[in-house]
């Protein structure tokens, strides 16, 4: 049987880049799938090509918006077993001295209070229920500081802790919450900053122990382990998966 036959899954940003391929790894293990995004034609063809997947326009920076559409799929399909904060943008290249309220603003809304947002009204359906998982993507930059990315690596950082709240107070009411800290990942947004000449990916494969980026579905599919019953018993946990990237001392 697959892992998450009968269940319904939420992911957040779940139209393009890493998003996409979550959903498509969580309908592999059976869940029907709830695509937020803010790009609503985008999450329309990316849920006709998914089995029992629905599109949803959502800005999870406007919490009656989070709250309006939670109640549309808690309606449609009686539960949400799964909620994934994936939601994410990057502002890259201003330093600290430099950076604009709207940068930062922006960066907080989107990473940390969305994911506030929508962990707070998904939560509130998994209490009734009795069980729930929420996975949030954060990043090895929650931990790992890159210079020029003040906003994403504070947003993520918070990410990291905000898991280990929600972990505490729901893991008494069946609900487990984890976090997952990706490294360099060959998504559309990584390619677009080399190509502005951010990073050269010929110095991070060299660097990175296993010589190569992470494939999109590999975040996906560790969470569709983290939202199974495989891994019961993991709660509170940030699981990084960089390769080793932050794990070996370069030079």
């Amino acid at each position: 049987m697959s892992w998450l036959e009968g269940r319904t899954a939420v992911v957040t940003g779940g139209a393009g880049g890493i998003g996409s391929e979550i959903c498509q790894e969580l309908a592999a293990e059976g869940a029907a799938v709830a695509i937020w995004d803010l790009d609503g034609d985008r999450a329309e063809a990316l849920a006709a090509g998914i089995p029992r997947a629905t599109a949803h326009r959502v800005d999870i920076t406007d919490s009656a918006d989070v709250d309006r559409v939670t109640a549309k799929v808690r309606d449609r399909h009686g539960t949400i077993d799964t909620l994934i904060n994936n939601a994410g943008i990057s502002k890259v290249g201003d330093h600290t001295h430099e950076l604009s309220d709207e940068i930062w603003n922006e960066s907080i809304a989107v990473m940390q209070t969305g994911v506030f947002f929508c962990s707070r009204a998904v939560g509130r359906v998994m209490i009734d229920q009795g069980k729930g998982t929420v996975v949030n993507i954060s990043s090895i930059r929650g931990y790992s500081a890159n210079p020029g990315r003040l906003g994403y690596c504070a947003a993520k950082a918070a990410v990291i802790i905000m898991t280990e709240v929600m972990a505490g107070e729901w893991g008494p009411l069946g609900i487990r919450v984890n976090a997952i800290a990706p490294g360099v990942v060959a998504t559309g947004m990584w390619k677009e900053e080399v190509a502005r000449g951010l990073y050269r990916e010929e110095d991070y494969i060299e660097t990175i122990p296993s010589r190569r980026l992470a494939e999109p579905s590999e975040i996906g599919r560790l969470c569709a382990f983290l939202s199974s019953d495989e891994c019961a018993y993991i709660n509170g946990a940030c699981i990084t998966i960089d390769g080793a990237l932050t794990r070996i001392p370069s030079g």
